[in-house]
């Protein structure tokens, strides 16, 4: 679900080589895990405790697992981890079991919770340095000076200011902060799908998918590279994750690859590209789409409705670069005998996939997300018993509990520091004044307001976690464009895509990171590769903010659009021809430029414009058919 990223101290997780602290360890994760599946199921705690409980255990299991220095990485907690380890525990489960004193006092303190509140702040930076490296926590600080010197700020950031005491109050004891909205879809929805995907791949569900894009796509032209398209599509679905689906699909498509001719930058490229696709394929997408339903109070099959298109056409614009690219090297695909056969395939495994049409069918019902998920996991583990050699036995069933906790946890520490940026914009109320700096640096035009959109967004993804990078990016550039009619749920939606698509630009692109490295390529030379495959998802964005019909949950008019998805569908083409410079044979430079007119003409959802751009592309194809 969410990114774990490629810095000293994630890297360098504690080996529990003692067994007392192996134990305590799998203890720990196991009681978090199940704590999550009985709230799921027979109902959430109040707000504060809920996610307060969820943190104290986060914070433990961080302090004893990840080490303050890379140097102690492989030795035990010293007494410091052990130390913060239980002020971590304190500070949150002080929070737990005085609930509901701290909600009748309604915004009045005790002084020694301004000093547990302060310690509380000190420790979830210190988590989040221990686990995800010195940018994001960094980052967050900036906002605690912003909200502590209001005065002094400049222009339209100037605010009132809050004290000390009311900068504490606002992170630790109310529900706007450490422990607020972000930190609380973490101790719900994402712990819950993260513990999903666990079961799915102690289940063996990874090899059905994988065995599946193999046989629909191994056959055709450049046939592993489709192959990592469409697993990475249907790892998507569980993980949302780019690191995740890297190395879980990279991890054999990648040498497939290499192995029929394809670049080892190249290989890295497509499988770094699709695989950040699958952080904005339904239904997890990166756990953003929880947040962007509770933000703004929708229901979460409108997010997972509106995403479709915009997830397909993503997809189409890689598979047509991948094909373009194999007819100009002229590669062939996998000999179909050295190939699963679908229906063997569907028969064998087809099973597999119940679990995910189960939680489909739990949505579609009306049920909430958690309850969908826990039938998703009960699914999964009945599953097992179908084939002997996939049953889960006691030891594994503890060993996959332990195995969703320890993965939530980075996930879990941005969610719960981000809080901080979240907790001082909503407490200054600075978030619509940036807004409208933007829209007066734009002078109140759409499109330098989605280009600077656009590079916000870019810029604060860049190292983080999904969920964080979307966060921040939403409350800093979204309002700018609501303000400007765009409908809520498609400014979201775009800053989104943008927070994604960060994994792969340079100079910090975790997703291309991680391929270039299973690739054994040049990382930037791979991450600029995937960008020109990825290219498509950099114009879908204002495709379907200029052109709202095209997602699903805006739609009026059928025909129009079904005009608008065809539009789009042949745009994404002629983007792709223009970046591979190959259509049935090369592409001189005068028909690439006439190819990319063509595509940014049928972005525009006018009929006329859409028929220029279908005639101008037909006219690239025939003439370069006769040159």
């Amino acid at each position: 679900m969410g990114e774990k990223q490629t810095n000293p101290s994630s890297k360098s997780k504690r080996k529990e080589s003692s067994g007392k602290l192996r134990v305590m360890i799998t203890l720990l994760t196991v009681v978090l895990a199940i704590f999550h599946l009985y709230t799921a199921y027979f109902g959430l705690f109040p707000a504060m405790q809920q996610r307060s409980f969820h943190i104290g255990f986060v914070l433990i299991l961080v302090f004893l697992l990840y080490p303050a220095c890379r140097g102690t990485s492989k030795g035990r907690p010293s007494w410091l981890d052990w130390l913060l380890a239980a002020l971590g525990a304190l500070c949150c489960f002080y929070v737990f079991f005085n609930y509901t004193s701290i909600a009748d006092r309604a915004g009045m303190f005790e002084n020694y919770e301004i000093y547990l509140g302060a310690l509380m702040t000190v420790l979830v930076f210190e988590a989040g340095r221990r686990v995800l490296g010195y940018p994001l926590p960094l980052f967050c600080s900036l906002f605690l000076l912003f909200a502590y010197y209001g005065r002094s700020m400049p222009g339209p950031l100037k605010h009132f200011g809050l004290s000390l005491p009311r900068i504490i109050e606002e992170l630790y004891l109310t529900t706007d902060g450490l422990f607020g909205l972000v930190a609380g879809v973490s101790a719900t929805y994402i712990f819950l799908f993260i513990l999903f995907g666990s079961f799915l791949k102690s289940t063996k569900t990874s090899d059905f998918f994988n065995d599946l894009a193999m046989a629909l796509a191994g056959h055709l032209k450049g046939g592993p590279a489709k192959i990592a398209v469409l697993s990475s599509a249907l790892m998507g679905t569980i993980s949302g994750s780019t690191s995740a689906n890297v190395a879980t699909t990279g991890a054999f498509t990648i040498p497939l690859m290499k192995n029929i001719g394809y670049e080892p930058y190249f290989a890295g490229a497509v499988e770094a590209a699709a695989s950040t696709g699958g952080q904005i394929m339904p239904p997890v997408m990166g756990a953003a789409a929880f947040i962007i339903a509770d933000t703004l109070g929708i229901s979460y099959l409108n997010v997972l409705l509106a995403a479709i298109v915009p997830a397909v056409l993503y997809f189409w614009g890689i598979w047509c670069c991948l094909s373009l690219e194999a007819s100009r090297l002229g590669l062939k695909g996998l000999p179909k005998k050295e190939l699963p056969k679908v229906l063997e395939v569907l028969l064998k495994q087809g099973y597999k996939a119940i679990p995910l049409i189960g939680i489909i069918v739990v949505l579609v019902k009306g049920y909430n997300p958690l309850y969908a998920g826990c039938w998703g996991i009960f699914l999964a583990t009945a599953l097992t018993f179908v084939n002997k050699e996939d049953r889960l036995n006691f030891k594994e069933l503890i060993a996959t509990l332990e195995a969703g906790a320890r993965t939530a946890l980075p996930v879990a520490v941005a969610c719960t520091i981000v809080g901080i940026v979240i907790g001082m914009m909503g407490a200054t109320g600075v978030a619509l004044k940036i807004g409208d700096a933007v829209l007066l640096f734009t002078k109140g035009k759409l499109l330098p307001t989605l280009i600077i959109s656009m590079v916000i967004s870019l810029m604060l993804g860049m190292g983080m976690p999904t969920t964080a990078s979307y966060v921040m990016a939403s409350a800093v550039a979204a309002p700018a464009l609501v303000l400007l009619g765009c409908r809520a749920l498609d400014a979201h939606l775009f800053v989104f895509y943008f927070a994604v698509l960060s994994t792969l630009t340079p100079p910090v692109c975790v997703g291309a990171y991680t391929a270039a490295g299973l690739a054994g390529s040049n990382p930037n030379r791979t991450a600029f590769t995937a960008i020109k495959l990825a290219l498509a998802g950099f114009v879908i964005p204002y495709v379907f903010i200029y052109s709202p019909t095209l997602l699903l949950t805006n739609v009026s008019n059928w025909g129009h659009f079904g005009i608008s998805l065809v539009s789009a569908i042949i745009g994404v083409f002629a983007l792709a021809v223009t970046t591979e410079a190959f259509f049935v044979k090369p592409v001189g430079n005068v028909l690439r430029i006439l190819s990319l007119v063509s595509s940014i003409a049928l972005i525009d959802p006018r009929y006329t414009t859409d028929l220029g751009g279908i005639i101008l592309f037909a006219f690239v194809y025939l003439i370069n058919r006769k040159i």
